[in-house]
């Protein structure tokens, strides 16, 4: 008779099917030949019936296999695995591996096939499985939190001044934009393994978006840098010409990044045409977050010579101090993709291959965007991170 391999599931199934069919007056031998098996088999199932029940039933066997290497290590290294992660630190099968070679020299000697396969399975047995990282932090949050408290209480009574006004209270930041939008996913039927997505021919037509908003909820025009020469054929001949010129300010950038040339750009067209109102003695005050093209020599001169103090957000806590973060670009961004998606659907639903905007375009669409972000919303991220502006007090 051929072999059989059964499941602890079958094997219990067929247990109880046996019982049924004995009370019914039928022979071990007959039940044994309808599943074509020795009535041995169903006999030796039936004394072992309770571990059976006791034990997984989509494994074919009851015994729980050789004792594991590093059982008797087991705890130590996964409660030091389980505290690297509440840390955030990432970890990998790797990790496991030198931490199993410390607290057992021994462990060492084994094949790398072995040690892998070993820490393999001490992970399964603790449910410790690869995932995907949701969020990269530097730093424990915690500390941010505690960091960023701690300059939100040094920061108070300076932007609390009697001579400080909310409208020179000024935050700026960096945005980036994209000429294609095409989502990474889509809808398609359930259970198909690939899923076919058509992106445009220049899909990473990137430019940025340089915002500045106040403490009282006005909005400074916003700063973008396309990719090109600074003397370039589009510095030179596009800009001068593109309708929009006059609600946004445009550069080019080699790579459209922010850097400390045009962040020089950024104080002569945005910040000097905006403090032309503030009366002499005035105190301006420009939050930004430590990217390096804000902090040169050469913008910090130029700040100080129209009379700008600036004041560097500490690192890993833009997120929750900084008011463009908070409360502000989302809304924006959102509202430019919105826009990009219309002007998709005017395309026709139907098309067979999609183009990029143009910088006209995306220019439009970050001119009116940009003009749809009310000064509720802009209020309302000033008082989120904790400086706490509201009418009663000004």
């Amino acid at each position: 008779m051929a072999r059989k391999r059964l499941t602890n599931g079958q094997k219990l199934q067929i247990v109880r099917d046996c019982e049924q069919r004995l009370a019914n007056n039928e022979s071990l031998r007959s039940i044994a030949r309808s599943y074509g098996l020795q009535g041995k088999q169903i006999r030796n199932w039936r004394d072992k019936q309770l571990l059976l029940a006791n034990t997984k039933s989509t494994k074919k066997s009851t015994s729980r296999g050789a004792k594991g290497r590093l059982q008797e290590y087991e705890d130590e290294i996964m409660t030091w695995a389980f505290y690297q992660r509440d840390a955030g630190v990432p970890l990998a099968y790797k990790h496991l591996v030198i931490k199993a070679g410390q607290v057992w020299p021994e462990f060492r000697n084994l094949s790398e096939s072995q040690q892998y396969h070993t820490v393999r399975r001490l992970c399964q047995r603790n449910k410790f499985a690869i995932r995907r990282i949701t969020h990269t932090s530097q730093t424990d949050p915690n500390e941010m939190v505690l960091e960023a408290q701690n300059w939100l209480a040094i920061m108070r009574p300076i932007v609390s001044a009697p001579d400080v006004q909310q409208k020179f209270i000024l935050n700026m930041d960096q945005t980036p934009m994209f000429l294609s939008m095409c989502p990474h996913s889509s809808l398609n039927l359930q259970g198909e393994r690939t899923v076919n997505g058509r992106r445009t021919t220049d899909s990473g037509s990137r430019f940025t978006v340089t915002c500045t908003v106040s403490a009282n909820g006005d909005k400074l025009k916003p700063f973008l840098i396309f990719k090109g020469e600074r003397t370039g054929r589009i510095a030179t001949r596009e800009f001068p010409t593109n309708p929009y010129r006059e609600q946004v300010a445009l550069c080019c950038q080699k790579k459209a990044w922010q850097d400390g040339v045009n962040m020089e750009d950024y104080v002569d067209k945005i910040l000097v045409p905006y403090l032309q109102e503030k009366a002499n003695g005035v105190p301006c005050l420009l939050l930004m977050d430590d990217f390096s093209a804000h902090w040169t020599d050469d913008v910090k001169d130029r700040l100080e010579e129209i009379g700008i103090t600036p004041y560097k957000i500490p690192p890993g806590c833009t997120y929750l101090v900084q008011p463009l973060d908070v409360g502000i670009c989302k809304p924006f961004k959102d509202q430019v993709r919105s826009k990009w998606w219309q002007w998709m659907m005017d395309q026709g639903a139907d098309r067979s291959t999609f183009v990029s905007a143009s910088r006209e375009l995306g220019t439009k669409w970050v001119s009116e965007s940009w003009e749809a972000i009310t000064e509720v919303t802009i209020r309302n991220a000033w008082r989120k991170t904790g400086f706490s502006y509201s009418p009663e007090e000004e």
